[in-house]
C-alpha cells in the first residue's frame, strides 16, 4: 500500500476453493449492481455466513465459519462506478475477445491443476523463461498447456499466444516464424517489414519482438519430432531440429514465455534452452481428482458409489491421471468398484511408480482392462479400428463395414453394435468428436497403439491380415474418389477433395504402406496423395514419397512387374522425375524421365496406342527439362515428337499441353506472333473440352505475350481473366504468378503503389507455399519498384534477398539480371556498404565484387546510352 495501492482484500487464513467462489461471485455481483466496495464486501462476507458448507476432498462436505477470514486494508474511501462501453472501448474489447486464444474444451471440463500452475509460474519467473512440461501419455499435458494459454491471456499475464502441436503436423521453423509473424504483426508490417527479409533476419526480427514482451509460445507433443515410441511420426530432419533449437536459444532469457510439452526428456533441445527447468506433470491433486470423478459418476448415473471405500482405493491407484480415470471409471456403469479394483490389481496397474514410459504402459493396462469388460463380440469389433490414425470418418463407416464383411474371419462380427462400441471408446476418452468437422472423430494416439499391439500376436495374425486388408481396400476405393474430387472442374469439389486428403493423409499413408506389404496396386493411393502434394507445392515430401514407393515396388515378383504393377512402377518413376524437375534437379529429372520412358515402352501389359500416348507425355516432359535449361532446339525436338504421336492417335485434348510448351519457347525467342498462335490453339482445345481451369494458364500466357509487346491494356485484360478463373477454383498457389505479372504491368506504367500491392500478394502466396525459388523474382521486382521511388534501403533488402535465393539455386542467368539492378542501386544510392553485402552472398572478396559491379555498370550505361 505504500507503493500506491488504495485497497486490498485479503484472507486471514487459507480458504477453500468453494469459499473463494462464493466470495468473489457475490463481491463482483454487488459491484456491478453499483454498490460501493464496503457494501459489496459486507454482502460477500454475509453470503459466506449464510452458506457454510464447503467442498473438501471427495465425498466430504464440511461446515466452516470462514466468514471471519476476509480482511480489508484501505488508505482512503473507494467507489467503483461501472458505466457502459464507449463505441471505441466496445470495439477494442470485442476485437480482443475475437482474437483471443480459444482452446478445445475437454469432455469433462478443465479441473484442478492449481498447484501445477503455481509451480510452473514460479519456475518461469524465478529460473528460466523456457520450461519443459513432461508427463506420461494421458497425464493431460496438452489440456494444461492450452488452458494456460487461455488463462494467462485472459488475466493479461501474456499478450499473444502461439500454439504449435506436433501431433497435428511436422512444423518447420519457417512455418512457425511465418505463423507468428502473421499474428504478431499487422498486415502492413508483415508485408513491408517481415517478408522481404532473409530467413535469418526474419528470425532475428521476431526474436527481438518476442523477447521484448511477455507473449507465450507453446510447442506441444515434441516426442513426435524424434519419432519416439508411441508418438505420431511427425518427425523433423536433423537440420530442422538444429534450426528449431537455435530459435529457442535466441528466445532464452527474454520476456517471452516458452512452454514445451513432451513425454520424453528432449535432451537434444535442452542445452542453452530449458536446461534443467523441467516440471514433471503428475496426476490431479485429491480435490481436483474428486471433482473429475464426481462428474464421471454423474455421467454414468452411479453417484451411489461416492462413499464406497473401494472407489477411494481405486482413485488412489489411478493416481489422479485424467485419461486413466476416464477409461477405468466408465466401467462402473456395469461393474461395482470392488470388481474394477480387483481386476486392476490383478493386472498390476500402479500409475504412481516408474518413469514416464512405464506409466504410459500402465495407461495401456487400464485400457486393456476396460477393453476386457466388453463382450468378446464387441472386442472383435473394436479391434477393426486398429489401422486408423488421427481421424475416423463416421459417414463412411458403413463402407468400411462392407469391406470388413467380405473377410471370412470377420464375417460374423456384430457390426450392428458399431454405435455402442464407438460410444465406449468415446467414454474412455480415446475418441472425441471434432468440434469443427461434422462426422469426424479424433483418435487419441494411445488407442491405435493399443489395438495394434493386441493384433500383433501369432494368435491374432489371421484377424490382423483381414482387418488390414479391409482397411486397405476401403481406402483404395476412397482414394480414387479423392483423386477425382481434386481433379474436378467444379471449384467446390476440388476444395472438398483437398480438405479431405488433408484430414485423411495419415490414413492414406497407412493404407499405401499396407498395399506395398501385400504387393498389390498402389496407384489410387499415390494418385490422391501426389495430387494433394502438387496443390500444396510440397515437392520435397512428394519426392520422398515417390522414392519410398519405388523401393517397395522393386521387390514385387518379376512376373508381376511385367504386367500392371510394372506400369505403376513406371508411373512412380515418372512422378519422381516431375518432382526432380520442380526442385531444379535437371540431370536427375532427365535420367528419371528416360527410365520411365523405357519402362513404359517395354511393358507388354499396355496396348500399342496407350503406350505411345504415354510416351508422348514423357517426351513433352523431357522437353520441359530441356527448356528449363534454355536448350531451345532440344526442347522443340521433344515437343514435336510428342505432338506427332498425339496427332497420329487423334489425342486432341493432349495436344493442348504441347502447343502451350511450344508457345513458351517461341515467347522466349521473342517470336511473339508464333507464341500467340500456339497459345490460342491450346486455348481453343480447352474451350472445346470445357476445361475451364486449364484455360486460366492460356489467358495468363497470352497476357505475357501482350506484355512483352507493351500492349498493357490487353495484357491486363488477359491476366484478369486468368485470375478470375484461378480465384473461382481457389487455386491459391497458381494465383501468385498472375498477381506477379499484374505487378509488372502496373510497374511498367509507373503505377508504383498498385505494382507493389500486386507483388506483395504474389509474395505472400509463395511464402505460404514455401516456394523459395519462385520468391526470388518477386523480391527482385519489389526491389525495382522501391528503386524507382528512390527508397534505397528497402530496395537493397529486396534485391539482396533475391540474389541470395538465386545463388542458393545456382541460377546464373537470373543472377546476372539481379546484379544489374544492384549495380544501378550502388551507383544511384551511393551505398558504400552494398558491395560488402553482395560479397558475403557470392563468397567473393570486396575487391572482386566492386570490380564486377563496375563491369556491370559499364554494360548498364552502354545499354542506357543505346536506348
Amino acid at each position: 500500500m505504500q507503493a500506491g495501492v488504495q485497497l486490498v482484500l485479503a484472507m486471514g487464513y487459507s480458504v477453500t476453493v468453494s469459499a473463494a467462489e462464493i466470495l468473489m461471485r457475490t463481491l463482483y455481483g454487488q459491484l456491478f449492481d453499483r454498490h460501493d466496495l464496503a457494501t459489496a464486501i459486507r454482502h460477500a462476507r454475509q453470503e459466506l455466513y449464510n452458506v457454510k458448507e464447503r467442498q473438501a476432498y471427495f465425498d466430504q462436505t464440511i461446515r466452516l465459519e470462514d466468514w471471519l477470514l476476509p480482511v480489508v486494508y484501505q488508505n482512503q474511501p473507494q467507489r467503483l462506478e461501472p458505466r457502459p462501453f464507449t463505441p471505441e472501448e466496445a470495439a477494442h474489447y470485442y476485437g480482443r475477445e475475437a482474437a483471443s486464444y480459444q482452446p478445445r474444451q475437454p469432455g469433462y471440463g478443465f479441473v484442478g491443476r492449481d498447484l501445477d500452475i503455481l509451480q510452473i509460474e514460479k519456475r518461469l519467473l524465478t529460473k528460466n523463461n523456457i520450461l519443459l512440461i513432461r508427463g506420461m501419455g494421458g497425464a493431460g499435458k496438452t489440456t494444461l498447456l492450452q488452458h494456460l494459454g487461455w488463462w494467462w491471456q485472459t488475466t493479461s499475464f501474456v499478450e499473444q499466444v502461439f500454439y504449435f502441436g506436433y501431433d497435428e503436423r511436422a512444423w518447420s521453423l519457417s512455418q512457425i516464424l511465418h505463423a507468428i509473424a502473421r499474428q504478431l504483426l499487422d498486415e502492413v508490417q508483415y508485408i513491408r517489414d517481415f517478408q522481404p527479409l532473409p530467413p535469418a533476419a526474419q528470425q532475428a526480427m521476431l526474436c527481438k519482438q518476442l523477447r521484448a514482451k511477455r507473449h507465450l509460445l507453446i510447442l506441444d507433443n515434441l516426442e513426435s519430432i524424434t519419432g519416439a515410441h508411441m508418438a505420431i511420426q511427425h518427425t523433423l530432419s536433423q537440420e530442422e531440429q538444429v534450426a528449431l533449437h537455435r530459435f529457442l536459444v535466441d528466445l532464452a532469457g527474454g520476456r517471452c514465455i516458452v512452454l514445451l510439452g513432451s513425454r520424453s526428456s528432449e535432451e537434444w533441445l535442452a542445452k542453452e534452452t530449458f536446461r534443467e527447468n523441467v516440471h514433471e506433470l503428475g496426476g490431479l491433486d485429491r480435490e481436483a481428482a474428486s471433482m473429475l470423478v464426481d462428474r464421471i459418476l454423474e455421467k454414468y448415473g452411479v453417484t451411489r458409489y461416492r462413499k464406497d471405500k473401494d472407489l477411494q482405493h481405486l482413485i488412489k491407484l489411478l493416481d489422479g491421471f485424467p485419461l486413466a480415470l476416464e477409461v477405468v471409471l466408465a466401467n462402473l456403469a456395469r461393474q461395482t468398484p470392488t470388481e474394477v479394483l480387483v481386476a486392476l490389481q490383478a493386472g498390476d496397474v500402479n500409475l504412481n511408480v516408474g518413469d514416464s514410459q512405464e506409466r504410459t504402459e500402465n495407461i495401456l493396462r487400464c485400457i486393456d482392462y476396460s477393453h476386457s469388460n466388453l463382450s468378446p463380440d464387441a472386442q472383435a469389433l473394436l479391434v477393426c479400428l486398429a489401422p486408423f490414425t488421427s481421424v475416423l470418418y463416421m459417414n463412411l463407416l458403413d463402407s468400411y463395414t462392407t469391406h470388413l464383411k467380405q473377410q471370412p474371419v470377420l464375417a460374423t462380427a456384430p457390426f450392428e453394435r458399431w454405435e455402442e462400441v464407438i460410444q465406449e471408446a468415446k467414454n474412455w476418452g480415446l475418441l472425441s468428436a471434432d468440434p469443427d468437422l461434422s462426422g469426424y472423430l479424433r483418435i487419441q494416439p494411445t488407442l491405435p497403439y493399443f489395438l495394434r499391439a493386441r493384433l500383433n500376436t501369432v494368435e491374432q495374425e489371421e484377424v490382423r491380415i483381414a482387418v488390414d486388408t479391409a482397411f486397405r481396400e476401403h481406402y483404395n476405393q476412397m482414394s480414387e474418389v479423392l483423386y477425382e474430387l481434386q481433379e474436378s472442374q467444379d471449384p467446390g469439389e476440388r476444395q472438398i477433395g483437398l480438405a479431405l486428403v488433408d484430414l485423411e493423409f495419415e490414413n492414406l499413408l497407412r493404407a499405401l504402406k499396407l498395399a506395398l506389404e501385400a504387393q498389390v496396386s498402389i496407384i489410387n493411393f499415390y494418385g490422391a496423395l501426389s495430387r494433394y502434394l502438387d496443390t500444396t507445392q510440397d515437392q520435397r515430401r512428394g519426392l520422398i514419397l515417390g522414392q519410398e514407393i519405388l523401393n517397395g515396388l522393386q521387390v514385387y515378383p518379376v512376373e508381376q512387374l511385367k504386367g500392371s504393377s510394372g506400369v505403376e512402377l513406371a508411373g512412380i518413376v515418372d512422378g519422381i522425375a516431375k518432382r526432380q524437375l520442380e526442385l531444379k534437379q535437371y540431370e536427375a529429372a532427365q535420367a528419371s524421365y528416360q527410365k520411365a520412358l523405357a519402362l513404359f515402352l517395354s511393358n507388354k501389359n499396355l496396348d500399342e496406342k496407350t503406350s505411345k500416348i504415354i510416351s508422348s507425355g514423357i517426351y513433352q516432359q523431357l522437353g520441359v527439362v530441356a527448356q528449363a535449361q534454355r536448350q531451345w532446339e532440344q526442347a522443340k525436338q521433344y515437343y514435336q515428337q510428342g505432338l506427332l504421336i498425339y496427332e497420329e492417335h487423334k489425342a486432341r485434348y493432349e495436344q493442348a499441353g504441347i502447343y502451350q510448351n511450344l508457345g513458351a519457347i517461341a515467347q522466349k525467342q521473342q517470336q511473339w506472333g508464333q507464341a500467340k498462335q500456339y497459345y490460342q490453339q491450346a486455348l481453343q482445345i480447352y474451350e472445346e473440352y470445357k476445361a475451364r481451369y486449364e484455360q486460366a494458364n492460356m489467358y495468363h500466357n497470352l497476357g505475357m505475350v501482350a506484355q512483352e509487346q507493351q500492349q498493357w491494356g490487353q495484357a491486363k485484360q488477359y491476366y484478369q481473366q486468368a485470375l478470375q478463373i484461378k480465384v473461382g477454383y481457389k487455386a491459391r498457389y497458381e494465383q501468385a504468378s498472375t498477381y506477379h505479372n499484374l505487378g509488372v504491368v502496373a510497374q511498367e506504367q509507373r503505377q508504383w503503389e498498385q505494382a507493389e500491392q500486386y507483388y506483395q500478394q504474389a509474395l505472400q502466396i509463395k511464402i505460404e507455399f514455401n516456394a523459395r525459388y519462385e520468391q526470388a523474382s518477386t523480391y527482385h521486382q519489389l526491389g525495382a519498384v522501391a528503386q524507382g521511388q528512390r527508397r534505397w534501403e528497402q530496395a537493397r533488402e529486396y534485391l539482396l534477398q533475391a540474389l541470395k535465393i538465386l545463388v542458393e539455386y545456382q541460377d546464373d542467368h537470373s543472377n546476372d539480371i539481379a546484379l544489374h539492378n544492384l549495380a544501378r542501386l550502388w551507383r544511384d544510392s551511393g551505398d558504400a556498404s552494398l558491395p560488402s553485402a553482395i560479397a558475403s552472398i557470392l563468397n567473393g572478396t570486396l575487391e572482386e565484387v566492386e570490380a564486377l559491379l563496375r563491369e556491370t555498370l559499364e554494360d548498364v550505361d552502354e545499354g542506357e546510352t543505346s536506348e
